[in-house]
């Protein structure tokens, strides 16, 4: 995969969750390590949400790949999710 792609489905991650928790100042880069329900907020339904919509914009439908939210705990696994999709278009 190109490393702009890459950058792409990151950016897009990082994107949508400055969408699902709006107190993350914007301009300040977000580690991969920040807890999505600790650091940032996010709860259960809202990741369903995001991840259903980052599918939406990847062209991809995410139930269909069976991913498993229940282990996704951090901004990077977020990331890791993205790249997945990105990956399973290819």
């Amino acid at each position: 995969m190109a490393e702009a792609e890459l950058e792409s489905a990151v950016a897009q991650v990082e994107r949508l969750v400055r969408e699902y928790a709006p107190g993350v100042p914007e301009g300040r880069p977000l580690d991969a390590r920040l807890s999505l329900k600790n650091d940032l907020a996010i709860e259960s339904l809202s990741l369903v949400s995001l991840t259903l919509r980052l599918g939406d914009e990847l062209g991809v439908d995410v139930v269909e790949l069976g991913l498993e939210l229940g282990d996704v705990k951090t901004l990077g696994d977020l990331h890791n999710i993205a790249l997945a999709i990105s990956r399973s278009k290819h």
